[in-house]
């Protein structure tokens, strides 16, 4: 399901080339980059706030986004978030970034370029460039250094890939043409 916010009237913005699975939720103010792939189950919920979503991203199964009022969660390129993880902004997940599955992301929290978020964990607060982060709450557990980059790359066109054939197969949600941006 793809609708305007029926708060504001707001509209999301997806780009032509997104795969999103049937039953995935996206309302309102929500802005979905090129070849993003949303998978079965997750909610991404622009009602009260703004979301954005990077190209190449991977929002995985049974994921919760949502920002508090008036604010904004920005979610950067070649990123994948993992089965049931929630991202709640305000904040900001840069490029490159790997949120680990049934990870929570909380409020001001910001997981800066090639993190890894270690599944389970719960990140409050800012962190380091190319590090793991692990526990509740998170901690630096170890730094991987900019070779972090091209991992998260290749880790995220595979995801583009499988959305790709899933689109081509017709197995996403048709997206509304008020809807679509290139």
């Amino acid at each position: 399901m793809i609708r305007e916010n029926p708060i504001d009237g707001t509209k999301p913005k997806i780009h032509s080339t997104a795969f999103i699975a049937e039953d995935v939720i996206i309302i309102g103010n929500v802005e979905i980059g090129a070849n993003v792939n949303i998978w079965y189950g997750a909610k991404l919920r622009g009602d009260h706030g703004r979301i954005i979503v990077g190209k190449n991203t991977s929002i995985q199964e049974n994921c919760v986004i949502h920002t508090e009022p008036g604010s904004e969660i920005i979610i950067g390129s070649n990123i994948i978030i993992g089965h049931m993880a929630v991202v709640h902004g305000p904040g900001i997940v840069e490029d490159h970034c790997t949120v680990g599955l049934h990870a929570t992301i909380l409020q001001d929290a910001h997981l800066a370029e090639g993190c890894i978020l270690a599944g389970g964990s719960v990140l409050r607060g800012n962190t380091e460039k190319f590090c793991l982060y692990a526990g509740i709450p998170a901690e630096k557990k170890k730094f991987y250094g900019e070779e972090r980059i091209e991992m998260a790359k290749i880790e995220a066109e595979n995801y583009v890939n499988t959305g790709r054939e899933f689109k081509k197969k017709g197995l996403g949600q048709e997206i509304p043409k008020d809807f679509l941006i290139d």
